[in-house]
């Protein structure tokens, strides 16, 4: 996978996470650790649909 950007449940930050700062649970879920507050949180993958290859950005 690529970077992953987020935002933080906690402190509403942006978390902008390389492949190696976030675990893969399973298929659909990532944990990560926001560098900005600390929390661990997780997110969900989307796999399906038309957000699932990223924000089409108006084309």
């Amino acid at each position: 996978m690529s970077t992953q950007v987020r935002t933080c449940s906690k402190c509403f930050q942006l978390m902008w996470l390389r492949a190696e700062e976030y675990e893969i649970l399973d298929a659909e879920t990532v944990r990560a650790k926001c560098p900005h507050c600390g929390t661990l949180a997780r997110f969900k993958l989307v796999t399906t649909g038309s957000n699932a290859l990223g924000p089409k950005m108006g084309h």
